[in-house]
C-alpha cells in the first residue's frame, strides 16, 4: 500500500506555514501523524473492548456487532 502523502492526510492542502518546510520535514511531519493516528486507532480499539467488560457476556457479541467492533 502506498503512503499517503501530508497533504492527503490534513485534506488536500498545506497550509503556508508547512508548505515553507524542507521535503524531508514534511515527510518526517507526514510519518510523525500516520504514527499519531495509528496510536489513536489501537487505543480506541482497546477502549471499546474495555468498554464490552461492562456487557454481560451473552450480549457481547450482539454489542461488538452493532457497534463495528
Amino acid at each position: 500500500m502506498a503512503e499517503r502523502t501530508l497533504a492527503d492526510q490534513l485534506g488536500g492542502y498545506l497550509p503556508e506555514g508547512i508548505e515553507a518546510l524542507e521535503e524531508h520535514e514534511r515527510q518526517d511531519l507526514a510519518d510523525a501523524l500516520r504514527d499519531a493516528r495509528r496510536r489513536q486507532a489501537k487505543a480506541l480499539a482497546e477502549a471499546g473492548e474495555e468498554g464490552l467488560l461492562y456487557v454481560p457476556a451473552l450480549l457481547r457479541g450482539a454489542v461488538r456487532k452493532a457497534v463495528g467492533l
